[in-house]
């Protein structure tokens, strides 16, 4: 049988840049090359490029001049040889390790659906929905499943009148809160506040990198939870839960990759040391990635108030960080089995989605076209 062509989808304009590049590696070192040809393809400055790009040092720096810069067209990679486009790659699918921007929020998912390549992830609309969590609180409070109380807060009107905004806050919230950018991921610009001074420099924070900022309340005792989960042959596979390990009320982008000097080696503790609750959180996790019709490995992540012994979904990640491979070795399942399984779903789903291509034998061009057609009228 031969080998099927991936392309590894990764880089981007997105503030997990870098956490994507190490993803990427780590699934390219994963990738079975007896079953694959793998085909790196960095997105840099809005551009395609390929090349010797299956390691760290590749990209300290990186050096477009070393490497073939490539284009997408009509489902397939091309470079340019002396003015001319050559065919470079028709992959058969796309390994998505976008994490952040427009390689998660479903803009490259729509690039690739346009060029009918399948891939790896959740679909455009629930891509969107997956990088912005007011639209995650608002479609969670749907599904009647508890979400921590929140403001949204608009860069615009804070920016207007920092006291109005602050006095609209406390009307609705007590200190301490938690201060978030919508549309970010790996807790980039969140930030706790005690007392207003503190919400005006965590609002201007959050401010820079979402025009939409939600302030939440701070839960005062309790345990962050993570479970993921991935389809395969109609089945919704649920990982193992997780408590990361930190040194303080919530975790920073710094906590989750690059390490503090009061934190501990130990990342995580697994299963998450919750009880009972742990059962809940997997029974939601199934759940969400069902009747959200979710695809790929998406991590949910939890809060769970220890005082109150209640259960909050905090948000979705539709492309985590190392694709939580770990979370599902307690399973008997690999890194290189869950690449497997990710892939030949997102070949099934793109066969599945051939059906719902239909082109309507319409005959209102050809009407026009012989000046039979309806125009039409003023209302």
């Amino acid at each position: 049988m031969s080998k099927k062509k991936i392309a590894v989808l990764f880089g981007g304009r997105s503030a997990e840049h870098d956490i994507s590049v190490l993803t990427a590696v780590q699934a390219m070192s994963a990738l079975n090359r007896a079953k694959y040809d793998v085909y790196p393809v960095y997105i840099k400055n809005g551009g395609f490029y390929t090349g010797d790009l299956c390691s760290i040092g590749a990209f300290t720096p990186f050096e477009s001049r070393k490497h073939a810069e490539i284009f997408l067209e009509r489902g397939a990679f091309y470079q340019r040889k002396r003015g001319k486009p050559t065919l470079d790659l028709v992959p058969d699918a796309a390994l998505m390790c976008t994490h952040g921007g427009e390689g998660e929020n479903g803009v490259l998912q729509g690039v690739l659906e346009f060029n009918r390549i399948p891939y790896t992830s959740a679909d455009v609309k629930n891509s969107a929905v997956g990088m912005d969590k007011l639209l995650q609180k608002q479609l969670f409070s749907e599904m009647l499943l508890n979400v921590v109380r929140y403001i949204r807060v608009e860069r615009d009107d804070f920016a207007a009148d920092k006291n109005k905004t602050a006095a609209h806050i406390e009307m609705f919230l007590d200190y301490p809160v938690i201060v978030k950018p919508a549309g970010q991921g790996s807790s980039i610009g969140i930030r706790p506040a005690a007392d207003r001074n503190e919400l005006f420099d965590c609002l201007e924070a959050a401010a820079c990198f979402d025009k939409n900022v939600i302030v939440e309340r701070a839960l005062v005792k309790f345990t962050e939870v993570n479970c993921a989960a991935f389809a395969h042959g109609g089945e919704i596979i649920v990982s193992e839960t997780e408590q990361p390990l930190n040194w303080r009320g919530f975790l920073s982008f710094d906590d989750k990759y690059i390490g503090s000097k009061n934190g501990s080696d130990k990342k995580h503790a697994m299963p998450a040391p919750i009880g009972g609750l742990n059962d809940a959180v997997k029974n939601a996790v199934k759940r969400i990635y069902a009747e959200m019709g979710l695809s790929g490995v998406v991590r949910i992540d939890f809060l769970v108030d220890t005082v109150e012994n209640k259960l909050y979904v905090n948000e979705i990640n539709t492309i985590p960080g190392s694709l939580a491979f770990y979370l599902f070795e307690p399973l008997g399942i690999t890194f290189s089995e869950l690449l497997d399984k990710i892939i030949e779903n997102a070949l099934a789903v793109a066969e599945d989605n051939k059906r719902n291509i239909v082109e309507y034998p319409s005959r209102v061009l050809e009407n026009f076209a012989a000046g039979t057609g309806t125009k039409h009228q003023k209302r």
